[in-house]
This record gives structure tokens, C-alpha cells and sequence, in this order.
């Protein structure tokens, strides 16, 4: 980002960190805010909250890819502002998928990938960077909206199998039964 922006906006490392810390604040009130609203208040499911920070997300991402000037720049935070919930929202779903036993190997999981995705990520956006640096600048955020739509489709599936699951619970009826059971002597009167 730091190299982006100082190549299309002329930016100095004053301007970028004030954006820095623009970007860092909005991200943490849209976090605040989606957990609130929609967790708390609306108790929504853990897959829609995953499918609004992913397309926050995306919407984010391609305002920065085509932005032409700083104030689109400091847009895109506030359509990304929804974005904090990722991981939150997947660590929610993969808690209630598996027993209490396995959700430190779970947990583990999730850190080693969240420590590999730099690794990976860093070079290949670095290289996609310098490749389409005088085509467009901007290209390694349409990478990060490639990058993110498998998540959102898997975030839809998720929901789609949650609702199917709710329907198949309401439809089954138990068996209880209306009348006093078979078999069974009622009690007789004592007498006194």
C-alpha cells in the first residue's frame, strides 16, 4: 500500500501514516459496529456476518484499485469499514462445526494460516505490483477481490446449508404422545 500510494499520489510517510491510522480507526468502529448491530442486537448468523465483511471487502478493494485522487483514497476505508469481521465470523463457524475437544487444534489452525498468508502473499502481490506498475497501479487490489470471492462464495454456501439445516429441524415433528400411554394401570383408589 505504501509503495502504491507513493507512487500514484505522491505520497510522503506523513500522509501515509495519517492514512494509516485513518484506515486503522475506521476499520475498528466498522468491527465494533458489526459486532454490535448486526451479532448482538440482530443476532444474526455468524455466515452473514462473513458475507457482509467480505463484500465490504471487495467493494473496498476496487474503489482503491481505480482511485484517482486522495479523496478517493480515504473513501475506500469507509467502504471497507465493514471488513473486521473475517476471521471473527470464521472462527465463530468453525467453533460450533467442531467438538470442544478439537478447537485448540482448530484455533492452531487458524494461526498457522493467518502467520503463512504474508509469506505467500507479499511476493505475489510485490511481483503483480512491479508488472502492472505503468499499466495499472492498481492492480494488485483486483488481485485481493479475486483473492476474496472464494471466501464470500464459501460464506453463501455456508448460509444456504445453515438455512437448509433450520428447515429440516422445524419440520420434524417429535413424537410426543396426546393421550395417557398404553398399557399403563392407573393408579387405584386407596382407601382410607
Amino acid at each position: 500500500m505504501y509503495i502504491f500510494a507513493r507512487y500514484r499520489f505522491n505520497w510522503d510517510e506523513v500522509k501515509y501514516s495519517i492514512y494509516s491510522t485513518y484506515s486503522l480507526v475506521t476499520h475498528s468502529i466498522g468491527t465494533m459496529f458489526t459486532i454490535s448491530v448486526f451479532s448482538k442486537k440482530l443476532r444474526a448468523d455468524d455466515s452473514v456476518l462473513g458475507m457482509i465483511s467480505t463484500t465490504s471487502k471487495v467493494a473496498g478493494a476496487l474503489v482503491m484499485a481505480f482511485a484517482r485522487n486522495d479523496y478517493e483514497v480515504y473513501v475506500a476505508p469507509l467502504v471497507e469499514i465493514l471488513n473486521g469481521t473475517t476471521m471473527i465470523a470464521l472462527r465463530s463457524i468453525a467453533s460450533k462445526l467442531v467438538s470442544h475437544q478439537e478447537l485448540g487444534k482448530v484455533f492452531s489452525l487458524f494461526g498457522v494460516a493467518e502467520t503463512m498468508m504474508p509469506l505467500i502473499f507479499s511476493p505475489l502481490y510485490a511481483k503483480i505490483y512491479i508488472l502492472t506498475l505503468h499499466v495499472l497501479p492498481g492492480a494488485v487490489f483486483l488481485v485481493s477481490v479475486l483473492a476474496t470471492l472464494p471466501a464470500l462464495g464459501i460464506f453463501i454456501w455456508f448460509y444456504y446449508e445453515h438455512k437448509e439445516d433450520a428447515k429440516q429441524k422445524r419440520l420434524e415433528v417429535p413424537n410426543v404422545p396426546s393421550g395417557p400411554p398404553e398399557n399403563v394401570e392407573s393408579p387405584q383408589p386407596t382407601s382410607a
